[in-house]
């Protein structure tokens, strides 16, 4: 599950709303700058609310 922590800046008549659902995305990889590749929607998830995803970091080895 991954989850971005980063204020962006917000654009003239932007409208923000507080998250409601929590999607699994699958990916290969991290890049050097952050970003996954290639990312892919696998689905909802309804067994986790948005409040308790946390970024997962990949294991070492």
């Amino acid at each position: 599950m991954i989850v971005w922590v980063v204020r962006p800046v917000p654009e003239r008549g932007a409208h923000w709303v507080r998250p409601g659902l929590v999607a699994q995305i699958g990916f290969t990889e991290w890049t050097r700058d952050g970003m996954l590749r290639p990312p892919r929607f696998l689905g909802l998830r309804d067994d986790k609310r948005p409040e308790d995803v946390v970024r997962e970091r990949p294991a070492r080895g």
